[in-house]
């Protein structure tokens, strides 16, 4: 009697502590899940919802429109017809695949290796901010982690288990089905998870294995032309793409940004896989095997494939793969769980939801492009100014991205532009500032846009009344034509070169290009022709340009053509023992319109790292040999806080 109320009792406390755990791992999820915007991603899916009939959206919402399986495309598309578009709504279903994952770690954990395992297995993902994230996020990576996860689940009970039943052999496959109509790379785990299990053809019943891995591979034909469709596209990397090569410290950064940026928890981890080596008899199994493999496999054919032919790897598609790399950390402790286990436990729970929610303050950072925000600023605006005072452009991948939350915050506001590439978009937002009466003008971007913009707008707008950044990701300004105390304070320049082509008529090199009928500033412009082709404008060490401090630069010239300019540049150059290793270009075409004297601009923020000795040249190439005159150069140099300096 007293054994079994012994055993009793270390069931209850296991029970106990799992029961917390998924409470943990519940309340990370749901807490502010949909408080905060919905990204980039998430509204490129619902925009690729609005189709007309569900072939439709198969067809431009997922073949032609995305690079992911259809099946979150489907799943969304019924779920938003029954019970609506609101962000709760949108996200629910991926907090439930994320939280039930813990319980999916759990289980694989305790079966693999143990209930210490799997207890502190499941608690690292419970509290840790990566698998956090990426279980609110609306997209195929909480789905995939679960389908994946109970693929093993099943593939456990075949491979390993006693009593193999169809149920087992039916469950990998619909899994692994699943996981082929989610996300790529879940569905690539899973095959690397099924040819795993002819390591062990000894104890597996091999027709079942194959015939049921066959039937999934039937349920997946209708979906094998959308999957070559996109694979011969290539993805998101390359030279259409955004995505660059991985560096070789790639794993390092991920395993840092996995594990919550934290030497400390880091060493926390280290300390629990390392001290059960020292301190007790090791055996390793095929589990420990695997599920290290099966970690490292996913990241190297990632790796591999983004140098040699696209990239793809992200953080987030080694989330399939990551549990097993947790499982391998903790496969070494006692699995007897002792008080002193369990109160190990609750303080490592306890710290790593301290740690994430205080320390990384993750339900206050700015994961990714912020539209909400962005959204409720330019609609509050516009109520407490008068749409008819205010002008409003915008940098954005389309207009539903930001008509989301402004039907939610407003009636219809005028965007006057809707995305700006560089080149004739600022052309045209030239125009557009040169059209507009309106007082007061906004501006935003949620995605990366021409740093010459927000000089172009204050040019005509020169009050930043307001400026809301969101950490870099996106930015919202109000910009006002009256200068008044109330305006913004930006930046001092450190430094400040300017030439406004009057004292070079002293040199004989100047004297013969000087315009004395046509000019901005008296007495002189300078002329450009097809005789000219380079003009010097500032040429300089790094050291003499206050000593090297600074790390950004606003460039200005006045320029004006009776006819259309053709390709005539500001240049802004580096070079280090007589070697260029840093060339930027503006076109001066891309900011003014013929018949008129119109600014052209170039901005940059340096992330290089600069020698004191190294050369920086601003001139001007008149590559096309346009006839042009320019006038009132100027170099401004600043020290900003958030990027490098020498």
């Amino acid at each position: 009697m007293d054994q079994h109320t012994a055993k009793l009792s270390a069931r209850q406390r296991n029970n106990l502590a799992i029961g917390l755990i998924m409470l943990v791992a519940a309340f990370m999820r749901f807490y502010h899940f949909a408080d905060w915007s919905l990204s980039n991603d998430e509204l490129s899916a619902l925009n690729r919802l609005r189709f007309t009939d569900f072939s439709e959206m198969i067809l431009n919402g997922v073949k032609l429109g995305d690079f992911h399986p259809a099946g979150v495309q489907t799943m969304l598309w019924f779920w938003i017809k029954f019970f609506g578009d609101s962000v709760w709504v949108i996200r629910l279903p991926f907090v439930i695949f994320g939280i039930l994952s813990v319980w999916m770690v759990y289980l694989i954990g305790k079966k693999w290796f143990g209930n210490s395992t799997a207890l502190f297995s499941a608690a690292t993902l419970a509290f840790l901010q990566y698998p956090i994230l990426y279980s609110q996020l609306a997209r195929p990576y909480a789905p995939g982690l679960f389908f994946a996860l109970v693929a093993v689940w099943f593939w456990t009970k075949i491979v390993f288990g006693q009593n193999r039943r169809w149920i087992h052999f039916s469950g990998f496959a619909i899994f692994a089905l699943l996981t082929a109509y989610v996300h790529n790379y879940s569905f690539l785990f899973v095959i690397i998870v099924g040819f795993s299990g002819f390591i062990f053809y000894k104890r597996l019943d091999i027709k079942k294995y194959i015939l049921v891995s066959l039937a999934a591979g039937l349920l997946y034909l209708p979906h094998l032309n959308i999957f070559l469709y996109q694979f011969g596209i290539g993805g998101v990397g390359g030279n259409e793409g955004w995505l660059g090569k991985p560096e070789s410290t790639w794993i390092l950064d991920y395993l840092w940004y996995a594990f919550n940026e934290s030497w400390f928890l880091i060493s926390i981890l280290i300390l629990l896989c390392i001290y059960p080596i020292i301190k007790l008899p090791i055996k390793i199994s095929w589990f420990h095997i695997l599920g290290l493999s099966w970690f490292l496999i996913m990241f190297l054919i990632g790796y591999f494939y983004s140098i040699w032919r696209n990239p793809i790897l992200q953080f987030s598609i080694l989330i399939f793969s990551f549990p097993f790399l947790l499982l391998f950390i903790f496969s070494f402790l006692n699995q007897k769980p002792t008080t002193t286990s369990y109160l190990i436990l609750v303080l490592f729970v306890s710290f790593g939801v301290f740690h994430t929610h205080f320390i990384n303050k993750f339900y206050t950072q700015q994961h990714f492009g912020e539209f909400k925000g962005v959204a409720e600023k330019i609609a509050d605006w516009n109520k407490k100014l008068g749409k008819e005072n205010v002008s409003n452009a915008i940098v954005v991948n389309g207009p539903f991205y930001i008509e989301y939350y402004l039907e939610k915050y407003s009636s219809e506001i005028n965007l006057l532009q809707l995305d700006n590439k560089g080149g004739s978009d600022l052309l045209n937002l030239k125009c557009i500032l040169d059209s507009v009466q309106t007082p007061w003008f906004i501006h935003a971007w949620t995605k990366p846009a021409p740093a010459e913009i927000d000089l172009l707008i204050r040019d005509k707008y020169p009050c930043v009344f307001s400026r809301i950044n969101y950490g870099g990701l996106s930015e919202v300004s109000l910009y006002s034509k009256f200068e008044k105390d109330s305006c913004s304070r930006l930046s001092e320049p450190v430094f400040v070169y300017r030439r406004n082509f009057d004292d070079e008529n002293k040199l004989e090199h100047y004297g013969k290009n000087l315009e004395s009928n046509t000019y901005i500033s008296a007495p002189n412009a300078y002329r450009l022709d097809s005789t000219t082709i380079f003009i010097p404008g500032f040429k300089s060490s790094i050291s003499e340009i206050s000593n090297g401090n600074f790390n950004r630069i606003e460039i200005e010239i006045a320029a004006f053509s009776e006819e259309k300019i053709e390709n005539t540049v500001i240049v802004l150059s580096l070079d280090r023992s007589k070697e260029n290793y840093f060339w930027k270009g503006s076109q001066i075409q891309n900011f003014v319109v013929p018949g008129t004297w119109g600014k052209a601009f170039l901005s940059y923020s340096f992330s290089e790292t600069f020698s004191p000795e190294d050369i920086l040249n601003i001139y001007f190439w008149n590559q096309g040999k346009s006839s042009l005159l320019l006038d009132n150069f100027e170099a401004r140099f600043y020290l900003d806080s958030s990027t490098n300096s020498l």
